[in-house]
């Protein structure tokens, strides 16, 4: 084991003494440096919302209309907004419909679990921040 240990350490040693060091070009580090400064004054990217502010505008115009429309033309009678409107009745009774009966355990122990999440989210958050500050 150590005779081929020597052998090879021989062969590394006859590889690198024939072997000569490359020399850098005198040049080398201003022509290196000069690509950083040159990478450095690249035009910083400009933020280009989604949605463009004249849409923005024209949703809120168009919401404002909306609203407007339904207040003025309001008729005499008291019918509904759906009758109006000939829109279809919406009924939201699926979750009177629905019962459950909760234990005080379970309830404590949703509160103390949302407790305990909403504790932890700003310790994790403060902690990967911290490691990759690094």
């Amino acid at each position: 084991m150590e005779n081929e240990d020597k052998k090879i350490e021989n062969l590394v040693n006859k590889l690198l003494a024939n072997d000569s060091l490359e020399k850098a070009p005198a040049n080398f580090t201003d022509a290196v440096m000069s690509k950083l400064q040159f990478a450095s004054e690249s035009k910083p990217i400009v933020y280009k919302p989604l949605i463009p502010k004249y849409v923005w505008w024209l949703l809120g115009l168009g919401f404002i209309a909306l609203v407007i429309n339904i207040v003025l033309n309001k008729s005499s009678d008291s019918s509904s907004l759906s009758e109006r409107y000939n829109l279809p009745e919406l009924s939201f009774d699926l979750l009177n419909k629905l019962s459950m009966d909760v234990s005080n355990i379970l309830m404590y122990a949703t509160v103390l679990l949302a407790l305990m999440v909403a504790i932890q989210i700003p310790i994790l958050k403060q902690y990967f921040n911290n490691r990759l500050s690094y």
